[in-house]
């Protein structure tokens, strides 16, 4: 399989894997599940194929072989056409599962929408979709695996709108095929923030099932070493670039340790970024840049700082309130 050559996976025994079981954990392209479900089954898999109307992409018969469900517990960002969006990953749907709805209700779901469509179109509807949808956020954000031949297995992600009262959020429903595949998906799921700092929010349901591991023994201590082995260099080090004076080449994190200066409202900061060739005046998330960012958080001395600079508000169209 491609995820296997793509992404270094630990030689795991056979003690260790039935281990990872017990503790409702999984490993799948370089990325850790917890309360992992069981893998699915060829009766499962059958009935899957047969509701979708449509052969599965071997990279997501893969996942599944690896969990049939479960949790994911990093962090993503989706370009909606230059709208930075933190997009929540948390959820791979599974049938009977107690979100919002299960894997059966979000196909249903899907199955709906497009007779609707066929309907409004004046077509009769063949009862197949084209895109399956396999995880996402409750009811916020989906992640679809596409089955129509021509883009068979790519990645699509979608995010529903919020009122505009919400601002620097998307306050339009927004579609984007970020991956070729679910194996490119997985390789775009981080940390922007060192899950193991005290302090951290990133990453600690997955710490904590990791501690669990540690916890069961000596096998399981040493399995648990090698997982948090594997988190460190998923960490988007911005201060190492800093540190090192790479970051101006660094767009993405650029933009993490503007947004860090903002909300923290570290000048100090934000001048060693300046002084380093950053551009200060990129979008960061919500579709607006750091003086947009820093008039949403009434950062007072931070909007001065940048009016010095003669660095302006730039904000995407309809964005942010």
């Amino acid at each position: 399989m491609r995820c296997a050559r793509r992404a270094a996976m630990p030689e795991f025994t056979a003690a260790q894997q039935q281990l990872l079981r017990d503790h409702r954990l999984a490993w799948f392209a370089g990325r850790i599940i917890h309360d992992a479900r069981p893998p699915i089954s060829d009766t499962q898999l059958a009935e899957v194929e047969q509701r979708l109307g449509s052969r599965l992409p071997p990279e997501l018969i893969a996942l599944w072989r690896c969990a049939f469900g479960g949790r994911l517990d990093y962090e993503l960002c989706v370009d909606y056409d230059g709208h930075l969006h933190p997009y929540s990953f948390n959820e791979l749907f599974y049938p009977d599962s107690d979100g919002y709805h299960d894997l059966w209700g979000w196909l249903e779901h899907e199955q709906e929408c497009a007779e609707e469509v066929a309907v409004e179109n004046g077509e009769e509807w063949n009862g197949r979709v084209g895109f399956l949808p396999i995880g996402g956020f409750e009811y916020l954000e989906r992640v679809y695996v596409c089955v129509e031949p021509e883009a068979f297995g790519a990645i699509y992600v979608w995010s529903r709108a919020l009122p505009p009262a919400w601002p620097l959020r998307l306050h339009e429903d927004a579609l984007t095929r970020v991956a070729d595949d679910l194996c490119g998906l997985f390789e775009l799921l981080g940390f922007d923030e060192d899950p193991f700092a005290e302090g951290a929010d990133a990453g600690q349901e997955l710490l904590e099932a990791v501690d669990e591991l540690a916890a069961s023994g000596a096998e399981g201590e040493a399995l648990a070493q090698l997982l948090q082995s594997s988190l460190r260099p998923l960490v988007r080090d911005w201060r190492a670039a800093l540190e090192q004076g790479r970051i101006a080449g660094e767009p993405e994190l650029q933009r993490l340790a503007l947004t860090h200066a903002v909300r923290s409202g570290d000048i100090a900061l934000l001048e060693q970024l300046r002084d380093q060739g950053c551009d200060l005046g990129r979008l960061l998330t919500g579709g607006g840049n750091a003086p947009v960012h820093a008039r949403v958080m009434q950062r007072e001395v931070v909007i001065h700082w940048f009016a010095e600079q003669g660095v302006a508000e730039y904000q995407l169209d309809g964005d942010v309130a």
